[in-house]
């Protein structure tokens, strides 16, 4: 028992020059950098995950991976309604009303437009899908936390008419409330 605790001493104790060329600062063996070169790595770090993102080889995996998800959850109505030039126009339409910014937590939208549907698409009733005020701009986090909540609210009895009855309010509310 004597030896672990002095083996677990020993190695708090233990330091090192900070990994920065030309700093000589002594940190502790659990950190690689001191404090002022950490910061410096770290935005250099989200500057490099950013280029990736926008970079052809990140898109090209987006685009595959959408591609399979077409092929193999969606259903072929949804695909061939979303690949129409009147939703292709009414999205670009919702965009440019909402500002590009997300409808539930105001947050702007600068790499994907996540154009939603109030009440799905799959309960959407005659001219109901392409109607503007069936639809508004989210950001991806907020659009994938409202696909999960439909997903539970249509598990429950009557689920699909509780869906069609819920609006742009009560999404808002509920979204702002699950970010907090």
């Amino acid at each position: 028992m004597t030896a672990t605790y002095r083996s677990k001493s020993r190695r708090s104790q233990q330091v090192h020059e900070c990994g920065q060329p030309l700093c000589h600062k002594i940190v502790p063996v659990s950190q690689r950098y001191c404090d002022t070169h950490q910061q410096q790595h770290e935005a250099e770090w989200k500057r490099q995950k950013d280029d990736y993102r926008r970079s052809k080889l990140a898109q090209a995996i987006k685009a595959s991976k959408a591609k399979a998800y077409d092929n193999s959850e969606r259903n072929p109505e949804a695909i061939k309604f979303y690949n129409s030039k009147q939703w292709k126009s009414v999205r670009d339409y919702i965009y440019a009303r909402d500002g590009a910014v997300c409808q539930s937590c105001s947050n702007v939208i600068q790499d994907r437009k996540v154009i939603d549907h109030i009440v799905p698409l799959r309960l959407c009733q005659g001219g109901q899908a392409l109607d503007s005020d069936n639809l508004w701009t989210l950001c991806y986090r907020c659009h994938y936390r409202k696909t999960l909540l439909e997903q539970i609210i249509a598990k429950q009895p009557n689920g699909d008419n509780k869906l069609r009855h819920l609006d742009r309010q009560w999404w808002t509310k509920v979204l702002r409330e699950k970010k907090e």
